[in-house]
């Protein structure tokens, strides 16, 4: 503002007025602003929360993206001679496992020689296993240790180490593979009599051998050549990590029915919440997004999906969440019902039963390509990615919102130039006055003698 003294000449108040024209003219404008700001936050603020709800969704609907997800199973082991674990959807059942033996990889040591700096020289090493081998060329002036290093880092190796052993007796090359099982036993061998000490000479100081496992009684043994046995029993695989001293381990498998039904819970919980979410930002007077069209899009569009039927279900038993006792009540809300009307089960008589009886299915309802999750991934994703509605939204809503100052910096610059005017105009007036009061003094200080006589 300009720091005059508007009215000095005059003596009438003509700051106060111009103070009065300027503040008629910003207010509105200001009010103007300042609800523009309230409402741009207030709406941010509500596509915040409503974006938030949905992630927080979508988290818990993710545990149910996977069939596994569903199938859990308990597994115990009376000893640690075993590992075992399961694919979820092994019968359950009791069983005796007794370890024979263990899958070995061989090893092989050559004769001793001098020291690690022995030449040996010229020819070609080949190691073999099963269906496996590989050469290595030797040259006179390689030492031990040059031709352990040619070993280990020949580029067809399949999984033989070479390393070199200084004993009381002398310096040896040691062969250990890491191929295990019988049918893979390791063999060096050279057409080079030069090199008949790392090959032909060499002696095998542990042969490989198949592991051994006793299923349930003697007889029933089953080998493997490494130490992991799968689908033995079916859907279990069980790895043998030392052989049995005192008994078979026994071995139980049962199925976790409770994993999938708070599964089911957890999702009918988080649903609610988010729709509680959604109402609250709803709420004709209270509500961040009152009448918002993508939070009435989005609210009719889960409840489709949770009503509707999955296509790929349906030759089943289970084909929408109602036929696994889920189902909205009056409130607009998910529920497991607790009581069966009439003859009917109950909604949590129904999840039971499902979970006993086609828990397979229960996950496929969710977990399918086009199942409920597949479905609300898409949609939430169509709402809360970088390029989707609500985020574009906030893009929108957060520029506008940045723009405000410089509206507010408008309106200074334009009072600024109104006040400029409103001086020069009341300037004028001012002077004016001055001028009568001027002369009104002059005319009664002249006529004063005349009243006088």
């Amino acid at each position: 503002m300009n720091i005059t003294s508007a009215g000095i000449g005059s003596g009438l108040d003509l700051e106060s007025l111009i103070t009065a024209f300027v503040t008629a003219e910003s207010v509105p404008t200001e009010i103007r602003l300042q609800k523009k700001e309230d409402r741009l936050t207030s709406e941010l603020s509500g596509l915040g929360t409503f974006k938030s709800a949905l992630s927080s969704f979508q988290s818990v609907a993710d545990k149910l993206k996977s069939v596994e997800d569903f199938n859990e199973q308990v597994i115990d082991i009376g000893n640690d001679d075993i590992s075992v674990t399961t694919n979820g959807f092994a019968s359950n059942g009791a069983f005796e496992i007794n370890v024979l033996q263990l899958a070995e990889a061989t090893r092989i040591q050559t004769p001793d020689f001098a020291s690690s700096a022995t030449t040996v020289g010229t020819g070609t090493l080949t190691f073999g296993a099963g269906a496996d081998s590989f050469d290595v060329a030797i040259d006179a002036a390689d030492d031990l240790s040059t031709i352990r290093d040619k070993i280990n880092a020949q580029s067809g190796n399949f999984g033989v180490t070479a390393s070199l052993v200084n004993s009381d007796s002398g310096t040896y090359l040691s062969y250990t593979s890491n191929t295990t099982g019988t049918a893979n036993e390791l063999s060096v061998t050279t057409a080079d009599a030069a090199l008949d000490n790392l090959a032909t000479n060499a002696t095998t100081t542990r042969n490989a051998k198949d592991a051994i496992i006793e299923i349930d009684g003697v007889g029933n043994t089953v080998t493997s050549s490494t130490n992991e046995f799968k689908n033995t029993i079916e859907d279990v695989t069980i790895v043998v990590n030392k052989v049995s001293a005192a008994g078979a381990a026994t071995l139980d498998i049962s199925q976790n029915t409770e994993i999938a039904t708070d599964l089911v819970n957890e999702f009918v919980t988080s649903f609610n919440a988010l729709s509680d979410s959604m109402d609250a930002l709803a709420s004709p007077k209270f509500g961040k997004l009152a009448f918002d069209s993508d939070l009435r899009s989005m609210k009719g569009q889960l409840n489709d999906i949770l009503t509707n039927s999955v296509a790929s279900m349906a030759g089943g038993d289970i084909k929408s969440l109602n036929d696994i006792g889920v189902g909205f009540n009056k409130f607009g809300k998910l529920e497991i019902s607790a009581v069966g009307i009439g003859t009917l089960d109950s909604g949590v008589e129904t999840l039971a039963k499902r979970v006993d009886n086609n828990l397979d299915e229960l996950g496929q309802l969710f977990a399918s390509p086009d199942g409920i999750v597949s479905q609300l991934t898409a949609l939430i994703e169509n709402y809360n990615d970088s390029d989707g509605t609500l985020t574009k939204r906030q893009t929108d809503l957060s520029e506008d919102l940045s723009g405000i100052p410089d509206e507010y910096e408008d309106l200074e610059t334009r009072l600024r130039d109104y006040e400029d005017t409103l001086r020069k105009r009341f300037s004028f007036l001012d002077s004016t006055v001055a001028g009568y009061n001027a002369t009104a003094s002059f005319l009664t200080a002249a006529l004063q003698p005349i009243s006088k006589d």
